[in-house]
């Protein structure tokens, strides 16, 4: 069969029959004009992570909503990491504490997110590869592993407020100890496990369904809490922070946009298959994929706000926010919930925290599978032994603050979300650099002025909450000369990344070293 005609500019120029051709014939690759990056689209490891389950079928020119729905389903669980237990605390805090006036940042964070998560699925599809092993090629392996840890700190962070969330939520309905809860939230390993034998379409259809869960546990409450709607309006449209919520405002931005996401997003898009020789295919794919990341952020911010508007409803009294010393958190919200709006709604709130914690451990282990394994390469024989390591990497931790923290969760789920906010500038940066680079996604796909200018605004902007984070926590530290230290590596490790450019060394295809590969066909995933 001869090579198929190449449209793309982003397309490996070796094709797979040319490839068999050269392995059969014994010859060396000759990869020099090959764009760096994308030759090992082609190539990889038999024990396949990552599927292209989904046929989306022939290019339409038309719009096509049968055509959108088979590219549904990845956004939708990105959109999980912004309805976590995390972001339910940051929510209902900020309500309690400002009442409908961060409504609008809670917008624009979204708004922010979205931009991110369209360049991370633009990278996946134009790639074929996720951000973790895009990382480990672009990047040196000392950079890349102090990448690596920042994420892991960010992927523990938020499974410690996931997995103690859903304890909570165990505890309001059931009555069980936190620790108890805990253990029994580890199970969900064994039913993602189940749910991922049954293909991506099955596992897309559960989240969705907790999604939906979630939407009428917490709109179900706002109704009854009998909002104002002009209040609602104007939080969202006019920006203001009030001087007893600064904090919140901060966590707030730090909860809803998580360093693992970005990872999670561009390997959840290569489920489709998408034809990397047709430069029309990926357009439709980056097109679709984009509406659908809309559609699901739209959602997600509405039951957001929602949380807001509850407890802006139910606790927060302007004359005596500025007194207020403790906010509730995630279990004390259940009794405030119980004492205004009636028992029925502690367990509505129970239901919908369950829902978030369930839903946000399963796609936080399917992320830390990417992460471990677009980092260090196929280092789990079996997949059950890459769920289990990758759980139990953030199970220990939540056990330990299950048993000795339990009194302070409520203070650690703030400091957790900040811990987001400054873990974050790592995976959003490199991402940055590589929708930019001509080398990784080729002229027709790579960010422009306009969008540069856009996601590189909001990354200096994050950092500069993260300045401000740091001065405010300061205060806090034992021994403040060890968090001036902390501050500047910190700090100046980000300023070295950001200016750093892309190494691009790419390993050389060798024949000699094809045992336990495969040849892909024009195919990404």
């Amino acid at each position: 069969m001869p090579p198929q005609e190449v449209t793309s500019d982003v397309v490996p120029l070796i094709q797979r029959s040319s490839l068999d051709e050269v392995i059969n014939a014994g010859e060396d690759i000759d990869d020099s004009n090959v764009t760096h990056g994308l030759v090992h689209g082609f190539v990889e490891f038999n024990d396949k992570l990552i599927e292209a389950e989904v046929d989306t079928g022939e290019i339409q020119p038309k719009f096509s909503w049968k055509k959108l729905w088979k590219y549904t389903g990845p956004g939708f669980l990105m959109s999980i990491a912004y309805l976590d237990p995390g972001n339910l605390e940051a929510d209902l805090q900020s309500g309690a504490a400002a009442g409908y006036s961060l409504l609008w940042l809670l917008l624009y964070a979204h708004i922010a997110g979205l931009l991110i998560q369209i360049l991370s699925a633009r990278c996946g599809v134009v790639t074929g590869k996720h951000l973790a092993q895009l990382i480990k090629i672009y990047y040196s392996r000392p950079v890349s592993i102090v990448l690596w840890l920042f994420t892991e700190i960010a992927i523990i962070g938020s499974d410690i407020q996931e997995i103690v969330g859903t304890a909570i939520a165990i505890k309001i309905l059931f009555g069980l100890p936190l620790w108890v809860g805990t253990m029994l939230t580890a199970m969900d390993t064994f039913t993602f496990m189940l749910l991922q034998n049954y293909g991506v379409r099955k596992l897309e259809a559960f989240f969705m369904a907790l999604i939906a869960l979630m939407a009428v546990c917490f709109w179900i409450e706002m109704f009854q809490s009998e909002p104002n709607v002009g209040g609602i309006v104007k939080g969202m449209l006019i920006p203001t922070v009030p001087s007893s919520a600064v904090v919140q405002a901060v966590a707030m931005i730090g909860a809803v946009i998580m360093p693992h996401n970005l990872y999670l997003h561009s390997a959840l898009v290569m489920t489709r298959k998408t034809d990397h020789s047709s430069k029309a295919k990926l357009k439709e794919a980056n097109f679709y994929f984009s509406i659908e990341s809309t559609m699901a952020l739209f959602c997600s911010y509405l039951i957001n706000m929602a949380i807001v508007v509850v407890f802006a409803q139910v606790f927060y009294i302007p004359s005596k926010s500025k007194a207020l010393k403790t906010l509730p958190g995630l279990y004390d919200a259940a009794d405030v919930l119980t004492k205004t709006l009636g028992r029925g709604a502690r367990y509505l709130w129970a239901l919908g925290l369950l829902s978030a914690g369930q839903s946000s451990t399963m796609t936080g282990t399917l992320a830390g599978q990417y992460v471990m394994e677009g980092y260090f390469g196929k280092i789990f024989s079996k997949s059950w032994h890459r769920v289990a390591i990758t759980r139990g990497v953030a199970l220990v931790p939540s056990m330990l603050v299950a048993l000795f923290a339990v009194d302070h969760f409520d203070t650690m789920g703030e400091l957790l979300n900040v811990l987001q906010s400054l873990c974050l500038p790592c995976a959003l940066i490199p991402i940055l650099k590589l929708t930019s680079s001509k080398e990784v996604m080729g002229n027709t796909f790579r960010s422009y002025n306009l969008w540069k200018y856009v996601t590189w605004s909001l990354a200096f902007t994050i950092i500069f909450f993260n300045l401000f984070l740091f001065i405010i926590y300061l205060e806090e530290l034992p021994n403040i000369y060890v968090g001036y230290i902390c501050g500047i590596i910190y700090f100046a490790f980000v300023l070295y990344i950001v200016i750093l450019p892309l190494d691009g060394k790419q390993e050389v295809l060798d024949i000699d070293e094809m045992d336990g590969y495969k040849v892909m066909t024009n195919h990404s995933g």
